[in-house]
C-alpha cells in the first residue's frame, strides 16, 4: 500500500481504518516518538488537542538520508580539488547568496553588494558597526558555534544574528524571550500562534536541547524536527524564521560540513510554498502530528541546495581545466610569472565573481611575491589588454571581459 499523508488516509479509507493506521504507525519497527508535543492547529485557531510528534522511517525518507550524505561527500571532494587560494573566497560568495535567502524568505530587504560589504570589513577587523555584522559574522564562523546546552544560548543567537534589525515594538520583553501573544499571519489569515508564555517557552526550548542531543535519532532527521519545533515555540515576537534556520545550520556544518549547511536557506527561498507548507501541515488535527512527509520535505530541499554547488562546482573545475591549459600553451613561454598571475585571477573571476577585482596587496598575498614584483607583472599584462585597473586607491586590477571570453567562450 503506497505510504500516504494521514490526512488522506482518513478521506480516502473513513475513521475507523484511519485510527488503525495511527496506531500501527506509531507502533511499528520503524517508528521514532519524540518528546515533542504540540497542540492541534485549524483555521487560525489552536485546538485543545495535543499531539506527539513522530515519524517513521520509510524507504524514501531513508534514501533522501542517503543521497544527502552522498552529496555531502561529493561536495568535500569537488572542494579538495581547488586552489587553497579559492577556497576562502568561494565560501565567501556561497554565505552572502545564503544570506541573502534568508532575508528573502522573511521579508527582509537586503543586496548583495550590502552583504559583501559587510563581510569585508568583517574580514579586515573593521570595527565599524554595519547592518547585517551579525547575520554575515554568525555565517563566516559557523563552524564555531557550538551545540546548545543552556536556554541562554538561544538568546545569544538572536542578539548575535537579528536582534539590530528587530523593530522596538518586537524586541523581547520577558527576562530572555518574549512574554506575551505572537502569532503569524500570511496576509490574508493567521497560520501559526506561538506558546503562549516565557515560562512555557523555557520548559519547551529545555526540551528541545535535550532532544538534540538524543543520539536514539538520526542526525538529519533530529535537526530538522527540531527546526520545526523551534518555529512552532516562537520564541521571539520577530526573527524566529532566521534564528531557527541558522541554528540548525550550525548543526548540519558540524554534521556534514559547512557548504552544506549553507545551502538550506538558499534552497527554501527558490521554493518557499514547499517550506511553508511542510511547516503548516504539521499541526493540523488529521496529521496527528506525524513528522514524515516534512522530513522528506525538508531533505528534499537540502539535497536540492547541496546539488546546487555541486553543479557549479563541477562546471567552474572543468573551466579551470581549460585555463589551466590556455597558459600551459607555448604563448606563455616567455611570460611564466605573468602567466601565474593571470591564472590565480581568471579562476577567482570563474568560482568568485567575474567582475571580482584583486588589488596589489591581495596578489602579493596570494602569490607570496614582492610589492615591486606584483607592480611590474601588473605592468606587463595591463600593455597586454590581459587586466585592466579598476581602482588607484588601493590599486586593484580585474581580468578585462575580452580574456574571459576568449578563455571560456572560444
Amino acid at each position: 500500500m503506497e505510504y500516504n499523508k494521514l490526512t488522506k488516509f482518513f478521506y480516502k479509507y473513513g475513521p475507523e481504518p484511519y485510527h488503525d493506521e495511527i496506531y500501527k504507525r506509531k507502533n511499528s519497527y520503524g517508528s521514532y516518538l519524540t518528546p515533542l508535543f504540540i497542540r492541534g492547529f485549524r483555521k487560525g485557531q489552536k485546538l485543545t488537542d495535543t499531539f506527539q510528534l513522530f515519524y517513521v522511517h520509510t524507504h524514501k525518507l531513508f534514501s533522501l538520508n542517503n543521497k544527502v550524505l552522498i552529496n555531502s561527500s561529493k561536495i568535500s571532494a569537488l572542494i579538495s580539488k581547488l586552489p587553497k587560494f579559492i577556497i576562502e573566497p568561494y565560501f565567501h560568495k556561497l554565505i552572502i547568496n545564503e544570506a541573502q535567502s534568508n532575508n528573502e524568505i522573511e521579508g527582509v530587504r537586503s543586496t548583495k553588494k550590502e552583504l559583501k560589504e559587510v563581510l569585508e570589513d568583517i574580514l579586515r577587523s573593521d570595527k565599524t558597526k554595519k547592518r547585517f555584522d551579525g547575520l554575515m559574522k554568525t555565517y563566516l564562523f559557523i563552524d564555531d558555534i557550538e551545540p546548545f546546552k543552556e536556554i541562554a544560548d538561544f538568546r545569544s543567537l538572536y542578539d548575535q544574528l537579528v536582534s539590530d534589525e528587530i523593530d522596538k515594538e518586537n524586541v523581547p520583553d520577558g527576562e530572555l524571550f518574549r512574554k506575551s501573544y505572537v502569532e503569524v499571519n500570511d496576509g490574508t489569515q493567521t497560520t501559526h500562534i506561538g506558546i503562549q508564555s516565557e515560562i512555557q517557552i523555557i520548559e519547551a526550548l529545555n526540551t528541545l536541547i535535550h532532544y538534540l542531543d538524543d543520539q536514539n535519532h538520526s542526525e538529519l532527521y533530529r535537526y530538522m524536527v527540531a527546526h520545526y519545533y523551534y518555529e512552532y515555540i516562537h520564541p521571539f515576537y520577530d526573527g524566529n524564521g532566521r534564528t531557527g534556520r541558522l541554528l540548525i545550520c550550525s548543526y548540519i556544518s558540524r554534521y556534514l560540513e559547512r557548504y552544506s549547511a549553507i545551502s538550506l536557506s538558499y534552497a527554501i527561498n527558490k521554493n518557499k510554498s514547499k517550506y511553508y507548507k511542510a511547516l503548516e501541515e504539521i499541526p493540523t488535527p488529521l496529521n496527528n502530528g506525524e513528522m514524515t512527509f516534512y522530513l522528506i520535505d525538508m531533505l528534499e530541499l537540502l539535497a536540492a541546495g547541496q546539488e546546487g554547488i555541486i553543479d557549479d562546482l563541477e562546471i567552474n573545475l572543468s573551466k579551470m581545466e581549460r585555463i589551466e591549459g590556455f597558459f600551459k600553451s607555448t604563448d606563455w613561454d616567455q611570460l611564466e610569472e605573468e602567466a601565474d598571475m593571470l591564472e590565480i585571477m581568471t579562476n577567482l573571476s570563474v568560482f568568485v565573481n567575474d567582475e571580482a577585482s584583486l588589488s596589489v596587496t591581495d596578489l602579493m598575498e596570494i602569490s607570496k611575491k614582492s610589492r615591486y614584483k606584483v607592480n611590474k607583472i601588473m605592468e606587463v599584462l595591463e600593455e597586454g589588454g590581459y587586466v585592466r585597473l579598476v581602482r588607484k586607491r588601493p590599486k586593484s586590477y580585474q581580468v578585462t571581459d575580452k580574456l574571459l571570453n576568449d578563455l571560456l567562450i572560444m
